[in-house]
């Protein structure tokens, strides 16, 4: 069944957790901010792509941020090591612990279904599926409203708090994006431009940011269009961009009830639902919001953020203390409550 209530064939993808496709190790955090690392898209003061090398280090704390103590080490947390406020995470460079004893498992219409609107992608909402098997989120939570960065490898992924990779960029066409920026970081998957990348999770295929040789002139404002494609003849199908992240920022099609869960860890973090049977806000009839992008918003794990907000209607003042944001914070990061269908 899809988002909409219709009834639909589904393709159905499981998918290692640390897929062997793609090299998980990092860099990610540099010890000493001498050490290769990273990269990231910062949204503080002069915002961009950068390397996570020196210079980015002093740019920041020029900007009051803590990062790096008067000796050049890096602080460095695991998101994922225990249950931890935003104030534990606060001037750290996050870099949570991988775990590829699990699986992801991801469903797709077989026959995309258009949209009368776009739907539009939050931070870390679901994108799509890689052709490598790791699946592809929005943008990352930024930095300045909550002060942990959660640094990406030089071709735009990271290990999740629960321990899978993913994809918070389209890879095989960053390094033009990193050379567009000045940042000195080396994507080490081979770049094509007008590939296919994968497949989004309304159906609809991904290719990279070029078609015959230039950016096709006439995306829509998801970065989509309707055009001959090498695979699929004529269909409708998004292009990365040359801006930072590069992914689509809406989706134009219908995605799938369960469109990304784990069939052996409950525990997971996804965005839309977590673990077994997680549907999120989408789900059927009344089912409860889901608040796993909150609570990466936050800096928080899931559980830490449901065992604060307790049952309804939650008190936000003692939440808030409780996780040790404020009100305002909180109420911005919460998800709307769920509409039920008519």
């Amino acid at each position: 069944m899809l988002e909409n209530g219709s009834e639909s064939n589904c393709y159905q993808f499981e998918v290692s957790s640390l897929p062997s496709t793609v090299d998980t190790d990092g860099p990610y955090c540099p010890e000493f901010v001498g050490d290769e690392a990273g990269i990231w898209v910062w949204d503080g003061d002069e915002p961009g792509l950068y390397a996570l090398d020196a210079e980015f280090w002093a740019m920041v704390g020029a900007q009051g941020f803590d990062f790096v103590d008067a000796d050049g080490n890096v602080s460095i947390t695991d998101p994922g090591a225990g249950p931890m406020a935003p104030v534990d995470t606060a001037n750290s460079c996050l870099e949570a612990s991988a775990d590829g004893s699990f699986h992801l498992r991801v469903l797709m219409p077989a026959v995309p279904e258009r949209l009368d609107e776009p739907t539009a992608l939050s931070t870390v909402s679901r994108i799509g599926l890689a052709l490598d098997g790791v699946t592809i989120f929005g943008e990352a939570p930024g930095v300045a409203g909550r002060g942990g960065l959660p640094a990406l490898d030089a071709c735009g992924g990271h290990i999740d708090p629960s321990g899978y990779y993913h994809w918070h960029f389209g890879s095989e066409s960053i390094q033009t994006n990193l050379n567009k920026a000045g940042a000195d970081a080396s994507c080490d998957i081979e770049q094509a431009l007008e590939a296919i990348l994968g497949f989004a999770y309304d159906g609809y295929p991904i290719y990279g940011p070029e078609e015959e040789g230039a950016v096709p002139p006439d995306l829509d404002a998801c970065s989509g269009h309707l055009g001959d494609t090498p695979e699929f003849g004529a269909t409708y199908h998004y292009h990365l961009s040359y801006e930072s992240p590069n992914l689509p920022g809406c989706l134009t099609g219908v995605t799938a009830v369960g469109s990304l869960t784990s069939p052996d860890n409950s525990n997971a973090s996804l965005p839309g639902g977590s673990g077994r049977g997680g549907m999120g806000a989408g789900g059927p009839d009344g089912a409860p919001p889901d608040f796993t992008e909150a609570a990466e918003v936050l800096g928080v794990t899931l559980d830490e953020l449901l065992a604060a907000l307790g049952p309804p209607p939650p008190d936000l003042e003692v939440a808030a203390a409780t996780l040790g944001v404020t009100v305002e914070e909180l109420q911005a990061a919460l998800p709307p409550p769920p509409q039920p269908r008519p």
